[in-house]
C-alpha cells in the first residue's frame, strides 16, 4: 500500500557515503542476525526467507524500484554485540551495504545501531528496547518497542482475569526500559506485581529451575516475560513444568513467539501468549497473499515459515519506503522520506508512521498464542493498537 503522502523538509544532509550500495541497477541491504550462538533462529529458514520479497519483486514487479533489484547480504552475529559491530562493519565496507537491517537480538541490534548511526547509514529493526537507541539519528523501529508493549500486555492480563502477575527479565541493561515500562503500566493498569526477579541473560536450567520454584512460591498465576526464548523453553517452562506449575506465561515479540519455540517446548510452553508484529501463518494469505505465492515460486520446496514472514513483512516495508524515496536514491533523502511521510502500510504491520523527533514508528501488534496440537502460534487478535 502506498503512503499517505510525500516527503517534505529535508532533516537529513547527504555526507560523503550517501550513496554507497546504490547503483544503476541494484541496491545493497544488508542483514545480521542469530544463526548460532545463546539464542540461535534457525539458518536454514532465515537463508531461505532472508530475500524471497526481493526475489518476488525482481520477477513481478521489475519496475517498482525503478529498475533496480535489491541484493541481500546477510552475515550471522552470534549472539554477541561485539560481533554484530564486525559484521554490520563487514557488510558496508567490504559488501558494499546501502542500509542496515537487526534481525533479531536487542544487545546485538543496539551495537550494530550504535555503529550505523555514527556512519550515516539507516538501521532499522524490528521494536526492541528504546535506551541506546532513541538518540541515534540513522535508527528507525518498525514495530512496536518493547516499553511500548507494556501496556498490551496488563490490559490483555486485565481482560483475561488477571489481578496479580510476576514479571521476569533477563538482566541485560537493554531490558531495563521495559522492566520500568511494565511497572509503570502495571501500577497505571491495575495489576499487582507480586513477585520480580532479573534472569542471567544465558540462564542455564539450573537457575531457571530456580527462578521457576520462586514464581510458584509467590502464587503468580502470570508471568510477564522478556527473556531469550532458550531461557523461557529449555529453562524456565520446563522449570515449571517439573514442579507442576503452569503460570500463563505473556510478554513482548518477536522471538518467543516464533513457532520454534512451540515446536521445541510443547507442552511446556501451551500456556504463553506473546505479542508480534506479525499475525501467525494462520492469517497471513487473508493479509497477504503473496506471501505463500513467493514461497511456492522461491522457496525451493521448503513451506513458508514464520520466520520468513518477519523477513517478508520488513523488507515489504522497507521496499515501499524505497519507492516513496524515489528514483533519486541515497541514505538522506531515504531518511528524510521515513520522518516526512506520515505513514507507511504494508498490510502486515500495523501502520509505521515517524517523525524527526520519534523513529519508534509502530502503531499497534498482534497477539500470538501456544496451540500445542498444532506445534504453534495461531493468531488470537490482530493489529492490536498501541495504548
Amino acid at each position: 500500500m502506498a503512503p499517505t503522502q510525500p516527503p517534505a523538509a529535508a532533516v537529513y544532509e547527504p555526507g560523503d557515503n550517501d550513496a554507497d550500495g546504490v547503483t544503476d541497477d541494484k541496491i545493497v541491504i544488508g542483514i545480521h542476525a542469530p544463526v548460532t550462538g545463546a539464542s540461535p533462529i534457525p539458518q536454514e529458514s532465515f537463508d531461505i526467507g532472508k530475500d524471497i520479497y526481493w526475489q518476488f519483486v525482481n520477477e513481478n514487479a521489475p519496475d517498482r524500484l525503478f529498475g533496480r533489484e535489491v541484493e541481500v547480504v546477510f552475515r550471522d552475529d552470534e549472539f554477541d554485540p561485539q560481533r554484530a559491530v564486525q559484521v554490520c562493519r563487514e557488510m558496508v565496507e567490504e559488501e558494499g551495504a546501502f542500509l542496515l537491517v537487526g534481525g533479531g537480538g536487542a544487545d546485538q541490534i543496539s551495537a550494530c545501531a550504535q555503529y550505523a548511526s555514527e556512519n550515516g547509514i539507516p538501521y532499522l529493526s524490528a521494536g526492541v528496547n528504546e535506551e541506546g537507541l532513541s538518540d541515534l539519528e540513522t535508527y528507525f523501529a518498525t514495530s512496536l518497542t518493547y516499553s511500548q508493549q507494556a501496556p498490551l500486555i496488563v490490559a490483555q492480563l486485565k481482560e483475561e482475569g488477571f489481578d496479580q502477575a510476576a514479571l521476569v527479565v533477563s538482566d541485560t541493561p537493554s531490558f531495563e526500559d521495559f522492566n520500568e515500562s511494565v511497572k509503570t503500566a502495571a501500577e497505571e493498569g491495575g495489576l499487582e506485581l507480586i513477585f520480580e526477579t532479573r534472569i542471567n541473560k544465558n540462564a542455564d536450567p539450573t537457575e531457571s529451575a530456580t527462578v521457576a520454584q520462586q514464581l510458584k512460591n509467590s502464587g503468580a498465576e502470570a508471568v510477564i516475560l522478556l527473556a531469550s526464548p532458550v531461557v523461557y523453553v529449555l529453562g524456565l517452562a520446563p522449570g515449571a513444568a517439573n514442579q507442576s506449575y503452569d503460570p500463563r506465561w505473556i510478554g513482548p515479540g518477536v522471538t518467543s513467539g516464533l513457532n520454534v519455540v512451540t515446536s521445541i517446548g510443547c507442552p511446556n510452553v501451551g500456556n504463553g501468549e506473546f505479542f508480534s508484529p506479525t499475525p501467525g501463518l494462520d492469517l497471513i494469505t487473508d493479509l497477504d497473499p503473496d506471501f505463500e505465492k513467493a514461497y511456492k515460486q522461491f522457496g525451493g520446496g521448503e513451506p513458508a515459515d514464520d520466520i520468513g514472514l518477519q523477513l517478508w513483512s520488513i523488507n515489504k516495508a522497507i521496499s515501499i519506503m524505497l519507492e516513496q524515496t524515489g528514483q533519486e536514491l541515497g541514505r538522506a533523502a531515504f531518511m528524510n522520506t521515513l520522518v516526512n511521510t506520515a505513514s507507511f502500510d504494508n498490510g502486515i504491520y500495523a501502520p509505521l508512521a515517524f517523525t524527526p523527533d520519534d523513529h519508534f514508528g509502530g502503531t499497534g501488534a498482534h497477539l500470538l498464542e501456544a496451540d500445542c496440537e498444532q506445534k504453534l502460534y495461531v493468531t488470537a487478535a490482530d493489529f492490536v493498537p498501541a495504548e
